[in-house]
């Protein structure tokens, strides 16, 4: 062999050790996935219900951290400042993505310029929740109430603006009176105040009634969506109760920072997907009351279209 073959062989050699295209586009350390509420939360239960199949498929440990405040602002923030290299990820619900920027001022992100949807997880649907006492034992009935009771047009609400006012303004322009919101610090808080008769009405994620629902200390007269819940299938949507507009879900998905490579993102989607083919995994999301929401890539982006039209549309200023 002479000295130029040799000198070929060994820079071929140290070629098969160097990192090719491909390489550099995987996930080789471990993966942050930041919640931008805080511990014990819905969202936090579902990212760690799923975190442990992301780090089988992905082959890396996926460590979930809390960065609540400012309705999802900061951790949200925090995600969008990230480098876009795959190991930094957001899991949020479409309310700190897609509401707040619309109904906040100052909010420095936006969801279709800032970040790259890898999929959703799960997706819920609105409730309207009555006391079990309450005199009024379905929508209609609740309706002729609000006709002749101002008292009863009063309703509790987890959070101020986005889908709780577009629900409330619906039912009171429905009923032909003016409703009032009641903020609250959350759905829990709201579920209580329904119980104890502190409102007359309460409007929450449909895991929060259920939970009460299932115990008969409260009813769920209607909810939104553009078909009942397979988990409530004897609850009518707001739809089918005359009163459109409000056919839209709520879901929780992943994000990356704008710019994640390609196939970093399909891998991502990939090991997401398995994950929510788990039986395991399928049973304790049901059992939270939430409906799996397993999307390609390019039905998560769609969505977060159509989301971001909805609410665009929505909460502009009338007048």
């Amino acid at each position: 062999m002479n000295r130029f073959s040799a000198w070929l062989l060994a820079a071929a050699g140290i070629c098969t050790m160097l990192p090719g295209p491909g390489a550099a586009q995987s996930f080789r350390q471990p993966i942050r996935v930041v919640v931008p509420q805080a511990a014990g939360g819905g969202t936090d239960i579902v990212a760690r219900l799923l975190a442990p199949g992301l780090s089988r498929e992905l082959g890396q440990t996926v460590v979930v951290e809390n960065k609540p405040g400012a309705s999802g602002q900061i951790g949200t923030q925090q995600v969008k400042s990230s480098p876009a290299d795959g190991f930094t990820i957001l899991f949020a619900v479409d309310h700190s993505l897609i509401i707040v920027p619309l109904t906040t001022p100052g909010v420095r992100y936006n969801v279709e310029k800032d970040f790259v949807p890898l999929g959703q997880a799960v997706r819920t649907y609105w409730a309207l929740s009555v006391p079990a006492s309450a005199p009024y034992k379905d929508f209609r009935e609740y309706v002729t109430a609000l006709k002749r009771d101002p008292l009863a047009r009063t309703y509790g609400v987890p959070l101020a603006g986005g889908a709780t006012d577009v629900i409330g303004q619906a039912i009171g322009k429905h009923a032909g009176v003016q409703t009032v919101p009641v903020p609250y610090s959350g759905s829990g808080p709201v579920i209580q105040a329904v119980m104890g008769g502190q409102v007359p009405v309460g409007l929450t994620g449909l895991p929060e009634a259920m939970a009460v629902y299932r115990s008969g200390k409260a009813k769920v007269i209607a909810i939104s969506g553009n078909a009942r819940s397979p988990l409530l299938p004897e609850v009518p949507t707001f739809g089918e109760l005359g009163v459109g507009g409000l056919e839209f879900h709520t879901f929780l998905g992943f994000f990356a920072p704008k710019g994640l490579p390609p196939a970093m993102a399909q891998a991502f989607n990939a090991a997401l997907r398995k994950t929510l083919g788990d039986p395991a995994v399928l049973d304790k999301i049901r059992q939270m009351s939430l409906e799996p929401a397993p999307t390609t890539l390019e039905e998560a982006g769609r969505e977060v279209d159509e989301a971001s039209r909805f609410w665009t549309k929505s909460l502009a200023p009338k007048g």
